[in-house]
């Protein structure tokens, strides 16, 4: 099996003439699995209907083409563009090609009731989707470089009736975030079984995984999961690396992710870009509780702005900075996706 991956940019939520373009260049009588994994502007709220309106667009461009399916194709959205984040995503394509070493995975689970949401049945539909994903792609957990989920957040409407301890996390994105990736944690060996409970969400800073990546929105009402990872022994081609920064800031962090055997990695990822080495680039970006970043106060969590703006424009400065494009999938928020303050970078290069 081979994977592809290539970017596309939109000029707004319903704009996928690139991603058609890209579409209708392939032949799909060889695809095997497909994803479709983008960035659009809109104010990420929970009634932001922009990643519905994407979402029906996206879908309707791979129905069209007969490439739309409940086996064979995946769509993970995530809204807001603060920063410099450009709009627009990656198309991840799996051939019957023989060769490559990039492995994909996708699966979805059950579409879960209003009293499994935020409660330990969410977690347990999160750990069973990625079990699931890994088995699509033929990973075992260990092997799995990243993990990209789309949670079902819990609406106002559906939690009335609910108990009081999940009512309280209706609309709370952070919430629908923080289950599903100990659900994943556990799927990955990351989280002990037994420690995984929805009480413990946002609450124990210590139970984390280290190669997920959660979104929430209400456009889902299951949790849906990508997987990615490198095939041992496979031919050079592309690549998928991942690794945690120490805060939104960390430029030598994430250059050390991007090239981590070089002696001066900065330079090296220059020299990357500069020869178009980096394919797509994935990065979660946080801040402590405390909202302080290397000892000094910010106004993350004080400001009339949703936190995740403010990490969204921070990060995306600095991984752009870095690598000299705009062109990122740049998401706030790392809700037991990280040790409190830090984040996670993932990047797919050329050998």
């Amino acid at each position: 099996m081979a994977v592809t991956v290539e970017p596309f940019s939109m000029g707004a939520p319903d704009d996928v003439a690139e991603l058609e373009s890209i579409l209708d260049g392939l032949q799909s009588q060889q695809i095997v699995r497909i994803a479709v994994i983008a960035k659009t502007e809109g104010t990420a709220t929970t009634n932001d209907f922009s990643r519905s309106l994407a979402r029906m667009a996206i879908g309707s461009a791979l129905e069209a083409r007969g490439l739309l399916s409940e086996e064979r194709s995946q769509i993970v959205l995530s809204t807001g563009c603060e920063g410099v984040i450009s709009p627009g995503g990656y198309l991840l394509v799996e051939t019957g090609e023989i060769g490559g070493s990039l492995a994909l995975g996708l699966a979805r689970s059950p579409v879960l009731t209003p009293e499994e949401m935020i409660a330990d049945a969410h977690i347990a539909h999160a750990r069973d989707t990625v079990r699931a994903a890994l088995a699509d792609a033929g990973l075992e957990p260990g092997e799995a470089t990243l993990v990209l989920m789309k949670s079902p957040l819990l609406t106002h409407a559906e939690a009335v009736g609910l108990p009081a301890e999940q009512r309280r996390w209706a609309g709370i994105s952070a919430a629908s975030r923080g289950v599903a990736a100990l659900g994943i944690g556990v799927a990955l060996g990351e989280v002990p079984a037994e420690q995984a409970h929805a009480r413990d969400v946002l609450v124990r800073d210590d139970l984390f995984t280290r190669r997920a990546m959660v979104f929430s929105g209400t456009e889902t009402r299951r949790c849906e999961a990508i997987v990615l990872g490198n095939r041992a022994g496979a031919p050079a081609g592309l690549r998928i690396r991942s690794g945690g920064i120490a805060d939104l800031i960390d430029i030598e962090g994430m250059a050390r992710v991007i090239a981590p055997n070089a002696p001066d990695p900065i330079r090296a990822v220059r020299s990357m870009a500069g020869e178009g080495r980096i394919v797509a680039a994935f990065l979660k970006a946080g801040v402590a509780r405390d909202g302080r970043v290397r000892g000094r106060r910010t106004t993350v969590f004080s400001s009339d702005l949703d936190p995740d703006k403010h990490m969204r424009a921070a990060a995306s400065g600095a991984l752009a900075g870095l690598i000299g494009d705009c062109r990122m999938f740049d998401s706030g928020g790392c809700e037991h996706q990280a040790p409190d303050g830090g984040g996670l970078l993932a990047v797919v290069t050329t050998e």
